[in-house]
């Protein structure tokens, strides 16, 4: 038997997510739960009837969370919702600070990315408490940018589009059935996201500020197509859904999978049976810890919105990247021996060493990642000690040095069984 089909009937049977919740007009679901091989074009324009919400998280997942944390208090749930209710984003009184022009380099940049961060985690409260103040809150932080920001403009608008793009529309995707969203504003602020988010994350993918695709890195390719995703789910536009995908099979950057993975290895401590050094780990680590979130998202909403699970690509390529990433930054100041493949970045050069600028990194992202494999039956060891360092997770978040993205992992992605020690807060917590 094909090795990708066996992952995912494991993954079918062993699933944390909750059904998938689209269905494939065109022809039979069952052609496109058959991963592609290497280099194989993603079925053209499938198009998908969505059962929303359905990108990172569903009413399943919801109604889980909410049993383990608020019904039973029980941990490693409760300590991330407490991690969510003391968040600055996640306040009834929190007031948005829409820009109408924004600019990278310049200016509302950073705000843009930490009222799309407060729109998501008052979402989550709404959903988990039922308290309706929370969901007019996350509705007045998307109706404000809606009407009022006009561009994102700049020699990096992509990491603004890009990063923002999908906090916004998990928000939506959230906030959709909320009967005190206005149907108008629902349409205005989807429009919002087609006319301004869309076209920057879009042009990224295909001009590439007029460079080689060759030339870009997997933290710019990424958030583009994550964006890109999102979007199209809450726009019920399989389009943009397709784009993303194929991207991953066959785009001409880092974002292809293909691309991503420079060369596996076998672990010289034998914890792992291998590992992938990505694109980026020869130019720093801030850089590539992102990754790590980047592939979690893409993974998670693909298989939430159509049932494709990416996770399970090529050998569990996505683990092995994460692996690779959350063994030489677990310990910060502390640089393990790592097996190396020199490789040429046609944006720098030769890249002939592990560079350790940012060794340490933390970021959301690594509940998300251990959890799935860990259901799975996979070994995500190093992905596992990484999340245990930073419990309970909560956004991402560095004060003025970049703005705030999603989390909260431990509280919404956590699954039974609980293994030794997951129900602990890290002590002391590692700080982002």
């Amino acid at each position: 038997m094909n090795k990708n089909i066996l992952y995912i009937l494991i993954f079918l049977l062993n699933s944390f997510l909750g059904a998938s919740c689209s269905e494939i007009e065109d022809g039979s679901k069952d052609q496109f739960n058959k991963l592609p091989e290497l280099g194989v074009k993603w079925p053209s324009l499938p198009v998908y009837e969505f059962k929303h919400p359905c990108l990172l998280h569903t009413n399943a997942d919801f109604d889980y969370v909410r049993q383990k944390a608020i019904t039973e208090k029980r941990e490693p749930w409760l300590m991330g919702y407490n991690k969510l209710v003391e968040s600055p984003r996640a306040k009834k009184t929190y007031v948005p600070q829409p820009v109408k022009d924004v600019v990278r380099p310049g200016t509302g940049h950073k705000i843009v990315g930490d009222d799309g961060a407060a729109a998501y985690q008052l979402a989550l409260m709404w959903k988990l408490t039922g308290d309706s103040d929370f969901a007019d809150a996350s509705i007045r932080v998307m109706n404000a940018w809606a009407k009022t920001c006009k561009s994102i403009t700049g020699n990096e608008a992509i990491l603004v589009a890009g990063f923002t793009g999908y906090q916004y529309a998990n928000a939506a995707e959230i906030m959709r059935d909320y009967e005190g969203w206005r149907t108008e504003d629902f349409n205005s602020f989807k429009k919002w996201l087609i006319d301004v988010m869309y076209p920057v994350c879009y042009r990224f993918l295909t001009e590439h500020n007029g460079a080689e695709a060759n030339m870009a890195w997997m933290s710019w390719d990424l958030p583009a197509m994550v964006s890109i995703l999102a979007i199209g789910v809450v726009c019920d536009d399989s389009d943009k859904v397709n784009i993303a995908v194929d991207y991953f099979f066959n785009g001409a950057g880092a974002g292809n999978i293909a691309n991503s993975v420079v060369a596996r290895h076998k672990d010289p401590d034998g914890n792992v049976e291998t590992f992938a050094q990505s694109q980026e780990m020869g130019r720093d680590q801030g850089h590539s810890t992102l990754n790590v979130s980047q592939h979690a998202y893409l993974c998670q909403m693909v298989y939430n919105a159509i049932g494709i699970d990416l996770f399970a690509y090529d050998d569990n390529a996505v683990l092995d990247l994460c692996e690779y990433t959350a063994k030489y930054n677990l310990v910060p100041g502390v640089i393990p021996e790592m097996p190396y493949t020199p490789y040429y970045s046609y944006k720098e050069g030769w890249h002939n060493v592990l560079d350790p600028d940012g060794q340490g990194r933390a970021r959301p992202g690594w509940e998300l990642i251990y959890n799935h494999y860990k259901l799975k039956g996979a070994n995500p060891y190093y992905s596992r000690a990484f999340a245990r360092t930073m419990r309970p997770e909560g956004g991402g978040n560095r004060g003025g040095a970049e703005a705030d993205d999603m989390g909260f992992g431990t509280l919404m992605y956590t699954r039974e069984p609980i293994e030794a020690g997951e129900d602990q807060m890290a002590d002391p917590p590692r700080l982002y």
